[in-house]
């Protein structure tokens, strides 16, 4: 009974707690339960702080064509003047060497590729590796007068750098520990990349002037802008499972999942004491089994069932070693005994007639008339197959 009843105070609890998670959430609106990130995504449809989402409508209100893309690399459409590469993708969505490869030859086709942050292989291709430094962020001067550093005096960058390429580069900011933000040509075409992940990012664009740094970027596109969401888990063919594990289904995926895990764990309890380990298991023996099944009859006053019982298995064991069929009549069986063995005929018709006899009429016969007519069956059965006592 304290089981159940603590059973039931633990599900009133997780009830009332779901019940003012989604009041809370549902006064909050969508847009702000985005912001809730279990982890940073530089995607586009992302309103949390590591989101692109700000920038997106910002180009978009400045008046430029701004699309998403959702396809692999190597299906980059020509009209496209940037494309925009940003970090963390989600986790498991990593570019690959092949992804890089393709962005080249885009690359040198004429076209610009902007990089904010960078893995393992996309550092490659803005530099030789990005130098993560603290998460405290700083003011970075501009390096030199170009028209990416137009209008600002300073930047808000955390204090991850590029490692110096080894290939010819302009550092347009930077400081003493590294360029935070550099540009080289690539064939007809050119990178720009910033070593600062976040720097655009909802949360830090409307910092010192990343705002102006932002308009200057667009302005140097030319053309369409393309956002790469094929990394950041929204691709051409969406899988079921990524919409589920996806802001705002996320929530409701999560609490699905803690109600399963409680509901396993409520089920799975064991019905009696642990087996310790190292202790062989006991095996009953079939004396038990004659014993428990004994008792049983006796207590149900069965003895009835035991005589039909008794008489059904001597006929047919006894018609089975006579190659008889199981429904012989009593003389035929008595017949062959006699034959076999020498038994007297009569004693076994007579015997096996009593006991249909007994258990036709219904009535519970004698513990006496039981007892003889067991023992009776059993010493017929042994001369019959010619078994030693």
């Amino acid at each position: 009974m304290k089981a159940t009843r603590t059973d039931l105070v633990v599900l009133l609890a997780v009830l009332a707690t779901f019940a003012v998670a989604n009041v809370w959430l549902a006064r909050r609106g969508a847009r702000e339960v985005t912001g809730l990130e279990l982890f940073p995504n530089a995607s586009t449809f992302n309103g949390g702080p590591s989101g692109l989402r700000g920038l997106y409508f910002f180009w978009r209100e400045l008046g430029f064509e701004v699309r998403i893309w959702r396809r692999k690399e190597s299906n980059l459409p020509d009209r496209a003047a940037m494309f925009v590469v940003a970090t963390p993708f989600l986790p498991g969505y990593s570019l690959t060497a092949a992804d890089t490869r393709h962005l080249l030859r885009w690359v040198r086709a004429g076209h610009t590729l902007l990089i904010l942050g960078g893995e393992e292989n996309l550092a490659r291709v803005a530099a030789d590796a990005l130098r993560l430094g603290e998460e405290e962020r700083g003011r970075v001067l501009p390096a030199v007068p170009s028209g990416l550093m137009t209008g600002i005096k300073g930047l808000s960058l955390s204090q991850d750098r590029w490692a110096h390429p080894k290939v010819p580069f302009v550092a347009h900011a930077g400081d003493q520990r590294g360029p935070a933000l550099i540009s080289r040509p690539v064939g007809k075409g050119q990178i720009i990349a910033l070593a600062d992940a976040g720097a655009l990012s909802n949360g830090h664009i409307e910092e010192a002037d990343n705002v102006i740094l932002a308009a200057n970027l667009i302005s140097l596109a030319g053309g369409p802008v393309y956002f790469d969401e094929y990394h950041h888990g929204y691709r051409h063919r969406t899988t079921l499972v990524s919409l589920l594990f996806r802001p705002p289904a996320l929530w409701v995926t999560l609490q699905v999942l803690f109600a399963l895990v409680l509901f396993v764990h409520a089920a799975s309890r064991r019905f009696g004491r642990p087996v310790p380990l190292g202790v062989a298991p006991r095996y009953r023996a079939s004396t038990e089994y004659v014993v428990a099944l004994a008792s049983m009859y006796q207590r149900g006053q069965a003895r009835g069932a035991v005589l039909q019982r008794l008489a059904q298995s001597f006929r047919r064991e006894v018609a089975r070693a006579l190659g008889l069929p199981a429904d012989a009549s009593p003389e035929r069986l008595a017949q062959a005994a006699a034959q076999r063995s020498g038994a007297e005929a009569a004693e076994v018709r007579n015997l096996l007639r009593v006991c249909e006899e007994q258990v036709a009429s219904g009535s519970r016969p004698k513990e006496g008339l039981l007892l003889w007519a067991g023992c009776e069956l059993e010493r017929l059965r042994r001369q019959v197959l010619g078994i030693e006592r």
